[in-house]
């Protein structure tokens, strides 16, 4: 009896120790032990772009659910590891043997083998598993994934193989407007163009689960402690047919003129939407993965990361100043030489002879570099650099995209005469293909910027919408200048640049010969150009700003001038725009 009193009182001390002293231990150990807490993942928001063919929107970037396979080195029993390493070489591409030398090293964890598998990947490999289990035990009970949206993140299976679910991007349009996408990287982060300039708001935050358990994991109950949200989805102002047939058609014409690449930019001068971005060379986002590092260079969106010097289609930019200015009019007059000489470097017309008596406009006409420089010079440093400004040369357009250059300008205080002199025909500075068409946007919109964007609408998680609203910039020049510069390049192509007629319509343009600077040994390099064309369509009425641009054709297939490439395939894509939008002709006679 002593006995057994003494063991009834250690057994109530013992429960009074459990119960009362260390109940609060006790519950913070049942409570691990019964309740996980769990990431839920945000669905990343789509972009859409226009299809007015259609009538509708058209996904041209979303995510889809997909699942890692991993597993867990120290739960994979130490016998087997050569044959689970076989087993997942198969599925994932990963070499057997680095696979196992990773499981010897028996950690808790280790990177993904694989992303992107689908549901019906998973289950096959879960069925290799379990086979191969069966091999080891013939009783083996095969084992199934649980998908259920409450285990949240981590699927466990057996042997220490999980998956972890995941959404992957998929582009169902593959490399169509691949750069100004950019692309969504193995960690979920959205890289250069519209994904990484909106990643966060693309992305949402992820929820948090409580999930309640018993002793052999079997799930009981779940309890939501914070509710996530899905990304914001995106409808883009671009229309996925006119950027099918920019893509074709600069694509072939690059190829015809041995060029090294191009560039078409399509905007609407009223709003500042881009209707089409095109280049080439260029990648699928969905095989990012593929780019090499010597192919690095191919994320970068050149109508906004990469600046040229433009040559002659900034000529209407500096003679819009004098025009404003009351410095000179359109019929202002004067007879310039064949070349001029500027601190001691000699400046020639590109035909290297005079045109005789010359009003402004036939200034623009003919391309004249000697006449641009007199322009210039009744500028003056001050004015020139002013007006240059306000076009938003040397500054971000504001465009809604990741990584975007200012270009070049020099400061006025380090210009001297004949910098002033070659930026007056487009040499000497540096701009963007962005720069250019938002400028001479400005010239269609009587004289007043309007910042470019690509997103027209945000779709809120909830399905709500909101229009973005356009972002009126200052009054570069007056709305009359405007007209005078636009009847310009009217007359510049019923004169000139014939080949960028459209029948029906009348439409203003001005090419670009631009020699390209020798990165190495300074001035220019040899037989070397960047051709380049910017039109207004309809003049009278503008509907649209063009730019084409060719880099570094080869002049033996294209010739010299752009009229031998970016002008044709001008009027090639302008054909198709008017008639795609059903634009009303404007030139009947023509």
């Amino acid at each position: 009896m002593i006995v057994f009193f003494g063991i009834t009182v250690g057994l109530v001390a013992r429960l009074f120790s459990v119960s009362v002293l260390r109940h609060q231990q006790y519950v913070a150990e049942a409570s691990q032990q019964q309740e996980v807490t769990r990431d839920v993942l945000p669905k990343r928001g789509d972009i859409y772009v226009q299809d007015a063919a259609a009538g509708k929107n058209q996904v041209i970037a979303e995510s889809v659910e997909r699942f890692a396979l991993s597993a867990t080195p120290h739960n994979i029993d130490s016998k087997h590891r050569a044959d689970f390493a076989n087993l997942l070489s198969q599925y994932s591409g990963v070499d057997a043997q680095k696979i196992l030398d990773t499981f010897n090293q028996d950690s808790m964890y280790m990177n993904p083998l694989k992303h992107g598998l689908t549901k019906g990947d998973v289950e096959a490999v879960a069925a290799a598993i379990n086979k191969l289990e069966r091999s080891y035990n013939p009783a083996y009970q095969d084992a199934a994934v649980n998908f259920d949206d409450s285990q949240g993140n981590i699927l466990y299976f057996v042997g220490g193989i999980f998956f972890i679910r995941e959404f992957s991007r998929i582009y169902p349009e593959g490399g169509l407007l691949g750069q100004t996408l950019g692309f969504v990287n193995d960690n979920g982060a959205g890289q250069y163009g519209l994904e990484g300039e909106y990643n966060s708001e693309l992305t949402g935050y992820p929820g948090k689960l409580s999930i309640e358990q018993d002793s052999t994991g079997n799930l009981l109950a779940e309890t939501q402690l914070v509710k996530g949200q899905d990304g914001t989805s995106y409808e883009l102002s671009i229309d996925r047919n006119v950027q099918y047939v920019m893509e074709q058609d600069l694509a072939d014409e690059v190829k015809s003129a041995g060029a090294t690449g191009g560039s078409i930019v399509i905007m609407d001068p009223k709003t500042g939407e881009i209707i089409a971005m095109a280049s080439t060379p260029s990648y699928d986002p969905n095989s990012f993965r593929d780019i090499t590092p010597d192919q690095i260079g191919l994320f970068d969106n050149p109508v906004i990361s990469k600046q040229w010097e433009p040559g002659s289609i900034f000529k209407p930019f500096v003679m819009s100043a004098a025009l404003d200015l009351g410095l000179v009019t359109p019929d202002t007059s004067d007879n310039y030489p064949e070349s001029v000489t500027v601190d001691g470097y000699k400046i020639e017309t590109a035909l290297r002879h005079a045109y005789g008596e010359e009003t402004m406009t036939k200034v623009i006409v003919n391309s004249d570099n000697v006449a641009m420089v007199s322009v210039a010079n009744k500028l003056g440093n001050q004015n020139m650099y002013g007006y240059l400004k306000k076009y938003g040369f040397g500054d971000l357009t504001g465009i809604d995209l990741k990584n975007e250059i200012t270009g070049t300008v020099l400061p006025v205080s380090q210009w001297s005469d004949i910098s002033r002199a070659t930026m007056s025909f487009g040499q000497g500075i540096a701009v963007t293909p962005m720069q250019v068409i938002a400028a001479y946007a400005a010239i269609a919109n009587n004289g007043k910027l309007v910042q470019p964007r690509l997103v027209k609408t945000v779709i809120k998680p909830d399905g709500s919408r909101q229009t973005v609203p356009m972002v009126e910039g200052q009054q570069v020049i007056k709305p009359q200048t405007a007209q005078e510069i636009r009847d310009m390049m009217l007359a510049t192509v019923e004169q000139a640049d014939r080949k960028a007629e459209v029948p029906g319509y009348k439409i203003g343009g001005k090419t670009g010969t631009a020699q390209i600077p020798d990165p190495q040994n300074g001035g220019y390099l040899k037989d070397a150009y960047n051709h380049s064309f910017v039109g207004i369509e309809p003049i009278d009425n503008p509907r649209f700003v063009v730019l084409v641009k060719i880099d570094h054709p080869d002049l033996q297939k294209s010739g010299l001038f752009a009229e031998s490439d970016a002008v044709p395939l001008f009027s090639k894509v302008s054909q198709f725009l008017l008639n795609y939008y059903q634009v009303p002709p404007t030139n009947p006679s023509n």
